[in-house]
Formats: structure tokens, sequence, C-alpha cells
């Protein structure tokens, strides 16, 4: 089992790879097409919509990890039959949020002038509007399947068939703005794409889990846990959602759409890169989730410490990158009318920063099914968010708004999730983790200290910006090495090295 699950971690993350650097090289070429034939407002329509379905698909974003846990048992048990009669049962709550959402999605659009400033008409923003839903919905109706893959740690595939389908749809769009230099053209192109890969992962997952049509008997089981682990999710998750996916929404009432096309520019990287961490993240978790089915505490606790100071380090290399970096790099891929402040940018890699460093917090606690435990958490969480976007908003536009996130983290959820955590898994106080986080905490500012003078007077080229991005990696890792290398952290990453290396 034990080799098995590393197997499939290595796996999962080298697939999750080649999808990710394939995804964001035909990403930025596109976006560069896109703004060459269509205004920075379609492209803010582009982030907004999005935003706003993101915010109507709660009820599935709260259901996917629910499911995903609720499977892991079985898995590890190899019991067919059951799996078997959960995927049906899910397939069902599947389809009822989908419809649920397209009649939600419908419901809102008399209300789309009063989010969107905008000088498209409003015929036009209605109808791409109603393409963007039922590219949303048509992906829940393949949703059962997907997160069977994802309770078998075999993520590979959908990325696979996520890569190939992004691929294909990149050169479409490439094709319809040469050509028609049409945004409906441009829509239409996504949700055909959208529905072909649906297809394709329903009928991939069917020949790697032929049991789910093979054992047709239902096998009674209990529904209540279930229920109870989706409401308890979906709550943790209206607050989630409502953290981090109004951002666009916020900018377009308070600032203007146009803004939210600037922001999309700087989000498609930060996306991309989070893109890369989440496919550690997702292997890893179905990982987790199997040593809690089997009750092995200590593993969790030493495995818990470990990413810790990985993803801190990727916490730190990564926002020191962005703050140092961004708008070098936009300036170079898109132009310098492209640009926020550098205190946008700021506000920008602050969040990246603390979103990557307390990860395995959220990691562990949702593979350990402590849903209910912190379901309220983040609806406070929201509430401080959307009353300090309001506020720092109107005060400082985009700068206001996304710091706004970050400050409503800080003082709710960041603080509070680790005490839930370790009192219910590990069964001991946060100490150690606040002592960790401190430790780390300090030396990133040392990594960011010693980055800002490496580079400070190092001319804008492509070619310095590779140089630049070397340095500031490089300057991240040495620092952390040197005063993490003695840890016990560090024994275990060597220890995991080499008892992958013994299994290849």
């Amino acid at each position: 089992m034990e080799n098995s699950r590393s197997k499939n971690a290595v796996l999962n993350i080298l697939f999750g790879y080649i999808a990710q650097i394939g995804i964001l090289a035909l990403s930025l070429l596109g976006r560069r097409i896109f703004l060459m034939y269509l205004s920075v407002d379609y492209l803010g329509i582009n982030g907004l919509y999005s935003n706003i379905l993101t915010v109507l698909s709660l009820a599935g974003l709260g259901l996917n990890s629910a499911v995903v846990y609720s499977l892991y048992k079985p898995v590890a048990e190899d019991n067919k039959p059951l799996i078997a009669s959960l995927v049906r049962y899910f397939r069902k709550v599947y389809t009822i949020i989908a419809i649920v959402i397209f009649a939600l999605g419908l419901a809102l659009i008399p209300f789309l002038k009063f989010i969107i400033n905008s000088d498209l008409t409003q015929s036009d923003l209605v109808a791409y509007y109603v393409l963007f839903l039922l590219n949303t919905v048509s992906t829940y109706f393949v949703a059962h399947k997907v997160t069977l893959l994802f309770a078998y740690q075999e993520q590979r595939i959908e990325k696979m068939v996520s890569l190939g389908s992004a691929f294909v749809l990149q050169i479409l769009h490439i094709i319809v703005l040469l050509i028609w230099k049409n945004y409906y053209v441009y829509i239409i192109t996504t949700v055909f794409i959208t529905i072909i890969n649906c297809i394709i992962l329903g009928i991939i997952s069917d020949k790697v889990h032929p049991e789910i049509k093979k054992y047709k008997n239902t096998v009674p089981f209990d529904k209540k846990p279930i229920i109870q682990r989706i409401q308890s999710t979906f709550i943790y998750k209206i607050g989630a959602v409502a953290i981090n996916s109004t951002d666009n929404i916020l900018i377009s009432i308070i600032v203007n759409t146009a803004a939210v096309g600037l922001y999309s520019n700087y989000f498609i990287i930060v996306n991309a890169i989070q893109g890369f961490i989440a496919t550690i993240t997702t292997s890893l978790i179905s990982g987790i989730g199997n040593l809690s089915a089997q009750g092995n505490k200590k593993r969790q606790h030493d495995l818990f410490f470990m990413m810790l100071l990985f993803y801190h380090f990727v916490a730190v290399t990564g926002g020191v990158g962005f703050f140092l970096l961004f708008n070098d790099l936009i300036s170079i891929w898109l132009g310098k009318q492209y640009l926020f402040g550098q205190i946008t940018v700021f506000a920008i890699a602050l969040s990246f920063y603390l979103t990557n460093a307390v990860s395995p917090i959220w990691m562990f606690r949702e593979a350990n099914g402590l849903f209910n435990e912190v379901k309220y958490l983040l609806l406070i969480t929201a509430l401080f968010n959307i009353i300090l976007s309001i506020i720092l908003g109107r005060m400082w536009g985009t700068f206001g708004i996304l710091l706004a996130t970050t400050i409503s983290r800080i003082i709710t959820q960041v603080w509070y999730e680790p005490r839930i955590l370790f009192r219910n898994v590990f069964g001991h106080t946060a100490k150690e983790y606040w002592q960790k986080q401190t430790k780390y905490f300090l030396l990133s500012c040392v990594v960011f200290v010693t980055s800002y003078c490496a580079i400070a007077y190092m001319p804008h080229s492509f070619a310095f910006l590779v140089l630049k991005a070397a340095l500031i990696v490089g300057i991240s890792t040495l620092v952390f090495w040197v005063f993490n290398r003695n840890s016990e952290e560090y024994e275990t990453v060597a220890s995991l090295i080499k008892l992958r290396r013994k299994h290849i």
C-alpha cells in the first residue's frame, strides 16, 4: 500500500507537471493574441463571469471534497460493489446540482447590469453570460467519474485529458481570433471543447473502472454521515468562495470591468503556478486520506511538518519572485500599458505567500474529514472580507480589494484552523507549528532582502528576467537549506527520496 501510494503520487505529479507546462505556454500565447484582436473589456468579462459562475457553483465545490473523502475507505478496502453504489448516488446528486446552478444562473441575468461596469451592449453581455453558464453546467455531468479518479489517486488521467483539450482549445481560439475576431465564436468554441472533454473523461473513466457498470445491485450504505459531511463542507465552501472568488466582482463594481481585465493578466500567471502546486497538493491529499483511513497518526504528523517546510519554501520563492519580477514579465509579455502599480503587485504576491505558507493545514484537515469543525469559520472570514473590500476598495481601488482578502484571512482563518487540526488529528497543541512558522517567516524576510539587493540594479530584459528568477530561486533554496539541513523535516524528505529511488 505504501509503495502504491508513493508510485501514484509520483505519477500524478509527473503527468500533472507536463499538463501544466503545456497549458501555461498555450495560455500565454493565447492571451497575447487575444489582446491583439479584442479589447481589455472582453478580457474583463472573461474574468468577471468566471468569478460569478464560481460563486454559483459553490454547491459543487462543497460536494467534491465530501465525495472524495467518502470514497477513501471503500477504495482502501477495494470494496468495488460499495464504490459502484456510492458513485451512482453521487451522479444523481451532481445532476440535481447542475440543474439548480443553471436555474440560479438564469435568475441572475436581470442583476448583471449592476455588476458590470463596461461600454459593451447589454444584449451581448447577457448572451456571453449564458454561454459561460452552459460551459460551467456541462462539467457536472461527468463530475462523479472524475472524483472517482481522484479517490484512486489517478489524477494524471484527468490532467492529460485536460492538457489535450486545452491544447486544442487554444489552437482553435487562435484560429477564431485570426479569422473572425469575434468573441461569440470564441466562447462557443470553449463550450464545445468543454463538452468534448467531459465525454472523453467519461469514456476513459468507464474503461479504467468498469466495475461501476458491472455491479448493478445497490449496496446499502448510511447516507446520513455523507449528507452531514456535504452540508458541513458546503457551508465552509460558501465562505471560501466568498473570499477567493469575489475579487473580480468587487473590482468590476467599485473600480471598473477593464481593471478586472488587467488583474486577469497577473492572475493567469499566479493561477498557472498554483496549478503546478495543486498537482502536488491533490496527489498528496489522496495519500493523506488513505493514511487517515488506516489511522496512522504518527505518519501523518511527520508528513505534515515535512510539507510545512516545503510549502513555506514554495510560498517565499513564489511570493518574492512575483513581487520583484511581475511587472518585468507583464511588460515583456503584453506591454507596459497593462501594468499595475507596484503596491498592487505587492498585494498579489502577499496573497500567494500566505495561501501557500498555510496550505498543509487545510490539506490535512480536509483529508481527515474535519468539515463540521470549521464549517462556520470561513463565513466569518468572508464577512470580514466583503466589509474590508468595500472600505479599502473605495480608498485604494484594486489594491485595497486584494489586500482586504489577505487581512480577513489573517485575523480569522490563519490562527484558528491550526488549533482545530492539532487538537483533533494530532492530539496536542499547535505550539510546535507556530514555532516552525515563525522560523520560516524570518527566513522568508532574509530571502526577500537578499533577493532585492541582488537584482535591484539589473536591467529590464528577458535575459535578465530569467537571471533574476534563477537568483531568487537559488537564494531561497540556499537560505532554507542552510537553516533546515539538520531538521527532522529535511531528514524525512531525504528518506523519502531514498525510498523512492529504491522502488524505481
